[in-house]
């Protein structure tokens, strides 16, 4: 399997140029990828960070490149192939810090039912990784959307803490939080002229204690959409209620979930809204409460399932977010995340410029205002430059 990533998409490749060369007798032209239903698109990405380790309080940096292709081939009208490729390199010198070993924990081998990706190398100072981050197939049509495989599935509303993102999701400390590990399943949804819905979610696994699976009923009344959730996720037993929708011009929405995880009950609830106090400055408010917060800071700071699980060490949470465009290319935007019992902060300024049509760069931190026995009292701060080139 651990080849499997590249030569699944080298394979629809040469399938595709195949059919271009002799798919047909009697014109003596190649259609164009377009008239195919072919497109390619892509990204490269640099991120560069400097910071401290968490245990010795040395200094580091990390440099991460990342080559992302994406294929997509519509088959008919209403059905289309998505595989999403990704060649991935770290330059670094934290060989043997837990830092690195999270970053070895974010692998499809621990997190996914179908391992996609491959260690290439992991050595002298360079850690390299392939996978396939998405691959799919996907039907649609007015009432049905059909979707099997390597997928991003959010039923979630909220930014920051979301107890209904049940699947995949992110660290909310990541710089990349729109990057996730991808969901291997069935993935069905079934829609009605009135605004309402099911959504059922299948993810299988060989030890059924692993195998997932959860329905979403949805109905929009007057502004806002409400949704209940059941849910089991490997483990967990997840029972759950949002909603979305807006008072005058803001946006206020909401999420609660119950849920049993061995011998373990307890309750989830996120709150926000938003709100766009003028054409360029844009304002967001959360509070999360976290029934699962236990305080373990060493467990939780080595494991990234255990993140991903707990959340968060404090069970009051407050995050702000604040957007704000300078000019039409350069942007600055501000996150907030505070713990009120710890009397702890985290703040991630960044500015964002146009460079060129398709070239975005920003420059920001991660800064810590920390106490003993809080949410961030091993961090350090950390400043980051990032470089993404579309194609």
């Amino acid at each position: 399997m651990k080849k499997i990533s590249l030569l699944v998409f080298i394979g629809i490749f040469l399938f595709n140029c195949l059919n271009l060369s002799f798919g047909s007798e009697k014109s003596n032209s190649i259609p164009s990828l377009e008239k195919l239903g072919i497109s390619f698109s892509g990204y490269y990405k640099n991120i560069l960070f400097f910071s401290k380790l968490a245990n010795t309080a040395e200094n580091f940096y990390l440099d991460l490149n990342r080559l992302r292709l994406n294929y997509k081939q519509t088959l008919t009208n209403k059905l289309f192939l998505q595989l999403t490729y990704d060649q991935e390199g770290l330059i670094h010198d934290i060989e043997h810090s837990p830092e690195m070993d999270l970053i070895r924990q974010k692998n499809q081998n621990n997190l996914s039912f179908l391992d996609l990706d491959h260690t290439a190398s992991d050595k002298d100072h360079i850690y390299q990784r392939r996978s396939l981050y998405r691959a799919f197939i996907k039907y649609e049509n007015e009432n049905v959307i059909f979707t099997l495989g390597k997928q991003n599935i959010d039923w979630g509303r909220l930014r920051f803490y979301s107890p209904l993102d049940l699947f995949n999701p992110p660290g909310p400390l990541d710089l990349e939080n729109d990057e996730r590990m991808g969901f291997d399943g069935l993935n069905l949804e079934l829609t009605s002229n009135n605004f309402s819905g099911i959504n059922f979610i299948f993810g299988p696994h060989t030890n059924s204690s692993q195998t997932s699976f959860g329905l979403k009923l949805y109905k929009k009344i007057q502004t806002y959409d409400f949704f209940l959730v059941s849910a089991k996720v490997k483990k967990d037993k997840v029972a759950g209620f949002g909603f979305d929708g807006y008072i005058k011009d803001a946006g206020f929405r909401g999420e609660l979930t119950h849920t049993k995880r061995g011998k373990e009950k307890f309750l989830r609830c996120s709150l926000g809204a938003d709100y766009n106090l003028s054409a360029k400055l844009y304002l967001l408010v959360e509070y999360f409460y976290n029934g699962n917060a236990n305080g373990d800071y060493a467990l939780f700071t080595n494991s990234y399932v255990e993140q991903r699980n707990r959340l968060s060490l404090e069970k009051n949470l407050i995050s702000l977010y604040l957007d704000y465009e300078i000019t039409t290319l350069l942007k600055f935007s501000l996150t907030n995340i505070n713990d009120p019992r710890g009397q702890s902060s985290y703040l991630n300024p960044e500015f964002r410029y146009n460079l060129l049509k398709n070239w975005d760069m920003a420059i920001g931190g991660q800064l810590f205002i920390k106490s003993k026995d809080s949410e961030f009292e091993k961090h350090y701060n950390l400043i980051y430059i990032k470089t993404k080139i579309f194609f």
